[in-house]
């Protein structure tokens, strides 16, 4: 939502930045992993534990994220969301689906009041 704020108050084309903008959803992921990483190993590293999360399912997880929350204004992000779609059917991994299929159901009950 914070994006969708941003790309109307700037007056970005959607349609004509489609790439760019996808390109910044891939790289927020990315982040987010690197930062998750980062935080987890430097508090598990002295108490012996290991970081467990895969890089592929915290990529998957937000923009599956973004492509939910991007699709209540289809109008808007219509060519962005076929993008969006295009990169998840990319990952080829239908257990990767089934099994963060909890995580997006729980994830996605707090969103499901939240309008924009």
């Amino acid at each position: 939502m914070k994006m969708h704020h941003h790309l109307m108050t700037s007056g970005i084309n959607v349609a004509k930045n489609k790439k760019f903008i996808c390109d910044t959803i891939g790289h927020t992921a990315r982040c987010t992993y690197s930062t998750l990483r980062q935080s987890h190993s430097a508090a598990l590293r002295p108490n012996g534990g290991n970081f467990d999360l895969k890089k592929s399912s915290v990529i998957w997880l937000g923009m599956h994220a973004f492509h939910h929350v991007l699709s209540k204004r289809p109008g808007v992000y219509g060519t962005l969301l076929e993008s969006l779609r295009f990169q998840l059917a990319l990952f080829r991994k239908k257990p990767l689906k089934h099994r963060l299929r909890s995580v997006v159901k729980d994830g996605l009950a707090g969103v499901a009041t939240v309008h924009f």
